[in-house]
């Protein structure tokens, strides 16, 4: 077997404050990015919200859905196996091509590489000086699914991978040559034209049992842009992706245990034309009530300046929602069970949903109105 050392990193070391419970759940969601842009200021002093990502174990199968800036780092303190950690996911599926959604999609192509070894044994680490010595059978390359080319949407998602394999070709043929490592991520023996694949709406992807269906959402001027749905073992998982409500997303919410929806917060005199392409708490709450999900769960929060993100979750109840609603935070792990929905909350949490909004925002949002 070939030997990588990875200088620096310990696997043995990543957070467990997502550890399975003790009977493990049917579908395990891993909330790893539920922030926007333009707010970091409070998401980083909070600790707490990268950019769009979230992780959904079923069965044997691991998918991540959108990779938005810090989300590579947020896969790797959720944890997974020593041998086969989280960050090691090969399976990624993207909503649309805003760079809150696929900010991380590079390095998770390229660093994220050095783990993508599912074949690899306990036997096969070594300690070293301190670190790890890790032999891989094998290096699995990434796959991803992501929209085609649209009126606005000159590079398609297949496009922009073959341009991450030009970008990082001195890097996997330096790693070969130092390692003997088989880079097969796009160097030799895979070419990331054939590991990426265009979304269509219905079923993209079926094993062992899982089904991913992709469906239309209305984020228009970015057109194709999908939401997903997750099915297994006879539950399901609904990701919504941007988008303002349609009945598209509401036909595919149906019977859903958990569906995991944006929010924006704006009044709509201070975001004009916001709600054509986003959705807010009271159009959130209709979709609720209507496919009735066991748990509805906010991501991708906007939250106005001089408010929380409690202050959210209250309009939807104004609204005249009455189920189970969580304001999603950055790992955060979703149980689905076969009989209930289960939330392991970190313990960012309390602190992240109390926080009240600046209003660095508003101002930026006013300056380009003022032009």
């Amino acid at each position: 077997m070939k030997k990588i050392i990875l200088a620096g990193m310990c696997l043995a070391s990543l957070s467990v404050a997502n550890a399975a419970t003790t009977t493990d759940p049917i579908i395990k969601v891993t909330l790893l990015g539920t922030g926007v842009p333009l707010l970091n200021a409070d998401v980083l002093e909070a600790n707490g919200r990268a950019l769009s990502g979230l992780l959904i174990e079923a069965g044997s199968e691991r998918m991540l859905f959108d990779v938005g800036q810090g989300v590579y780092n947020r896969l790797i303190q959720s944890g997974g196996g020593v041998m086969n950690p989280n960050v090691g996911v090969d399976k990624v599926f993207i909503s649309h091509l805003h760079s809150d959604h696929i900010a991380d999609l590079a390095p998770l192509y390229a660093i994220g590489g050095l783990y993508r070894h599912p074949d690899a044994k306990e036997g096969d680490v070594q300690g070293f000086n301190g670190l790890e010595t890790y032999a891989f059978p094998t290096t699995t390359p990434l796959r991803v699914w992501g929209p085609g080319g649209g009126p606005n949407q000159p590079v398609a998602t297949w496009a922009m991978m073959q341009n991450f394999r030009t970008a990082y070709q001195t890097d996997f043929y330096v790693r070969s040559i130092w390692s003997g490592w088989d880079a097969s991520l796009g160097l030799d023996a895979v070419e990331t034209l054939n590991a990426t694949q265009e979304l269509f709406e219905g079923v993209v992807y079926e094993n062992n049992g899982v089904t991913v269906t992709a469906f239309l959402v209305n984020h228009e001027p970015v057109s194709p842009s999908y939401g997903f749905r997750v099915d297994y073992n006879g539950h399901s998982v609904v990701f919504s992706g941007d988008t303002a409500p349609t009945p598209n997303l509401l036909k595919n919410s149906q019977n859903a245990d958990v569906i995991v929806h944006e929010v924006y917060g704006f009044a709509r005199e201070d975001a004009p034309n916001i709600y054509d392409y986003h959705t807010s708490p009271e159009d959130a709450a209709k979709l609720f009530k209507s496919a009735k999900p066991k748990q509805a769960v906010y991501t991708h929060l906007v939250v106005p300046p001089g408010t929380t993100p409690n202050d959210l979750a209250d309009r939807t109840r104004a609204a005249g929602y009455k189920g189970k609603l969580a304001l999603g935070v950055d790992l955060m792990v979703i149980n689905v069970n076969a009989d209930s929905v289960k939330i392991q909350q970190p313990s960012t949490a309390a602190a992240m949903n109390t926080k009240k909004a600046r209003g660095e925002f508003m101002e930026v949002a006013r300056a380009r109105r003022s032009k």
